[in-house]
């Protein structure tokens, strides 16, 4: 059993656990993930690592109420464990010092990503942070990529052209000249990201995407999150889940796999991205 140090509930359906889990602790690294079982009966279920303390050997993780398995979680309480936490699993983010770098987060990208903001900051890197809500109310975590950026953009609610990461990053492009952007790196919902790496294309800035598929095992074994790269098959547990999004080629599969397991209810929790009518 792995006990539950803390849950804290950040925003409407938005939580933080931190779980007590030495072995991850020790291993984990930006951009990694977890994969969790909560009882006999469970279901597993990945999530991004958001924190982690090795000496106290706790990792952080935050997720979205959007389905049973979540809102199981959402009842548990400090004290409470799961059956199984096993990580850190895929391959840790890319971490140099780049230049000027746009990061865009949204739903559980908040904080998934921020570890990767933080480190991106420590190689020596100037980080503009888009941070994409629905609502004001959604909003989290804002402090923590404050002190991790030089920047940040909110594209929160409707008012606007800026409103959204895509048009914030739009605006950013349209002054690439004056002010050049070396890479762009994204946690957000597939269509976002797509949209994203359309609107770097041209100028050829470098962009990495981070890519939760559906996953059922996370160690490759099953195939579930398989996409395309430059025509060759490639599985987001173990090949990312970090990857270049202009080589990336399959997005229309990945979005309809997607949308496969989602309901009304989940375009209902206030996370949606504006652009589309994927979560």
């Amino acid at each position: 059993m792995f006990r539950i140090a803390e849950h804290e509930q950040l925003a409407p359906a938005v939580h933080r656990m931190r779980v007590e889990a030495p072995y991850v602790a020790l291993k984990a690294r930006p951009g990694q993930f977890i994969i969790l079982i909560v009882d006999e009966t469970g279901e597993r279920v990945p999530f991004t690592i958001s924190g982690w303390d090795r000496d106290a050997g706790t990792v952080d993780f935050v997720f979205l109420e959007v389905g049973r398995t979540t809102q199981q979680m959402a009842s548990l309480k400090a004290g409470d464990g799961f059956l199984h936490f096993i990580g850190p699993l895929g391959r840790a983010a890319e971490l140099d010092r780049y230049g000027h770098v746009v990061a865009v987060v949204s739903g559980y990208g908040i904080a998934g990503m921020a570890p990767v903001i933080e480190g991106l900051k420590e190689a020596g890197n100037r980080i503009t942070t888009i941070l994409q809500a629905s609502q004001p109310e959604t909003v989290y975590g804002r402090e923590r990529l404050e002190a991790a950026s030089d920047r940040l953009i909110p594209a929160v609610g409707d008012a606007g052209p800026g409103a959204t990461a895509i048009g914030a990053l739009q605006q950013l492009v349209a002054e690439h000249g004056k002010d050049p952007i070396d890479r762009v790196v994204a946690m957000a919902s597939l269509c976002v990201m797509r949209s994203l790496c359309e609107i770097t294309r041209p100028g050829q800035i470098k962009t990495m995407v981070h890519l939760a598929p559906v996953m059922v095992d996370g160690t490759g074994m099953c195939g579930a999150c398989r996409l395309s790269v430059k025509g060759n098959n490639r599985f987001a547990c173990v090949h990312g889940p970090e990857f270049d999004g202009h080589e990336v080629d399959g997005w229309d599969v990945l979005l309809a796999r997607r949308c496969t397991y989602a309901d009304e209810s989940i375009w209902q929790q206030g996370f949606q991205c504006r652009g589309c009518s994927q979560w």
